[in-house]
């Protein structure tokens, strides 16, 4: 219990740092939603474009989405994978490297993985309190107010315990990636393609350019990978269009993941420091 309380008291400074950084650039949290809006206007007129085309009309069930859910669906996406993709580890890694400030940091008392899990967490639960809550919180009200989103209150209350699991889950997955990204900096020098490789794995994987359930069996085997529990899995689950055993199922394999991709980061770190004091030499 003791040691608990020391990393916390050790690491928990560095998650306040976080949410003073996404204060200081509060209009970019503003123009991002702004953008979001435009964006979601134009793919709300694709997908009516798509149903009003189908053999029933605004009426069709396109692997088991209607129009509404769809909708639903890439409104809850939008502003799920924003959190998830709010502080790039990767980037700061980079900074790090490039600024040469990471000689600094390995000498100080602390871990260099906690040191930036915890600052992410910090910009996470801001962007969850500040982005998701309120704006999820008036989506489902008026789809369910209007009786699009039909689900009972016990139901619902489950499905957002589940929502909030698998949140949290998702942050430590997307951050172990986003640090894995960042170590491979060690060894290419450039961040830029390779972050642009992750956003396109992951926005496609992750079920956020169109949901998995659209591209069939592939689709099955893609809700395996870690990435469609950065966006896919947690937005199946508000919708309530996950059963509780899948829910569980699921929580193991994320569990899974971050246990794996993290013991990975840990033998990549110490190979990467190895080249790093070559390179220093």
């Amino acid at each position: 219990m003791k040691s608990i309380k020391k990393t916390l008291s050790m690491y928990l400074p560095f998650s306040k740092a976080g949410i003073k950084i996404e204060l200081a650039y509060k209009a970019q949290l503003v123009m991002w939603i702004a953008i979001s809006f435009v964006e979601v206007f134009f793919v709300v007129f694709l997908y009516q474009a798509v149903y009003r085309n189908s053999a029933d009309g605004m009426n069709s069930i396109i692997n088991g989405f209607s129009f509404y859910d769809m909708i639903l669906y890439m409104l809850t996406s939008f502003f799920y994978s924003f959190v998830m993709g709010a502080g790039d580890t990767s980037y700061d890694i980079y900074t790090d490297i490039r600024e040469g400030t990471i000689a600094n940091t390995l000498t100080k008392p602390v871990s260099y993985r906690l040191r930036h899990l915890f600052t992410y967490f910090g910009v996470l639960v801001f962007d969850w309190l500040v982005v998701v809550l309120p704006f999820l919180t008036i989506i489902y009200g008026v789809f369910i107010g209007l009786g699009i989103l039909k689900v009972t209150a016990t139901g619902f209350i489950i499905n957002i315990l589940l929502f909030i699991v698998f949140s949290i889950l998702s942050g430590f997955i997307n951050n172990a990636v986003s640090y894995f990204v960042g170590l491979m900096v060690f060894y290419t020098d450039h961040l830029f393609g390779l972050n642009m490789a992750r956003n396109a794995i992951q926005g496609f994987l992750g079920g956020q350019m169109l949901p998995l359930a659209y591209m069939g069996k592939l689709g099955v085997i893609f809700s395996f990978t870690p990435f469609a529990f950065m966006n896919s899995i947690p937005v199946l689950v508000i919708m309530g269009k996950m059963e509780i055993m899948q829910s569980l199922l699921y929580i193991l394999i994320a569990l899974l993941w971050i246990l794996l991709i993290e013991v990975a980061n840990h033998f990549i770190f110490k190979r990467a420091l190895q080249k790093l004091a070559v390179q220093g030499g």
